[in-house]
């Protein structure tokens, strides 16, 4: 019952708001492969330091066990989640021609930032010396 329970509420209540289509995998893979590699040296390091060389030794093959597990699922993985199927693309294209708030996005686009650096200055204001510019001629 809980089995059916759950599955409901993850295919029908509980809609993300955000789908990355996989893109968060490689870094969280990445992450924990790193951690179980830190964590096999930093065991491997107590182990010796608390002198049981049968520890320490049998620990030794483990990061080279965990860095061919990585090896493994990069090969069988990693493809699936470098790119987008071509029905979620489509699916998604659809969803967004329908839409009637994206001709008004797509006009904010062009503008959404604006560098302030590339902005023009107004030198038109008053020139006291909190607001005056770094360079400026000096009068005489």
């Amino acid at each position: 019952m809980g089995y059916i329970v759950y599955r409901n509420q993850l295919l029908n209540v509980y809609a993300a708001k955000y789908e990355t289509g996989g893109r968060f995998w490689p870094i969280v893979h990445n992450s924990t492969i790193f951690s179980l590699i830190l964590m096999h040296i930093i065991a491997i390091g107590i182990f010796g330091l608390k002198k049981l060389p049968l520890a320490s030794s049998l620990t030794i093959p483990l990061p080279l066990l965990t860095l061919l597990f990585n090896l493994y699922c990069r090969k069988r993985f990693l493809p699936v989640f470098n790119a987008y199927p071509t029905e979620c693309l489509v699916k998604k294209d659809r969803e967004d021609q329908n839409d009637p708030t994206m001709a008004e996005f797509f006009s904010k686009l062009a503008t959404a930032y604006q560098d302030p650096a590339l902005l023009p200055v107004d030198y038109s204001r008053s020139m006291d010396r909190q607001n005056s510019p770094l360079l400026h001629a000096v009068e005489v």
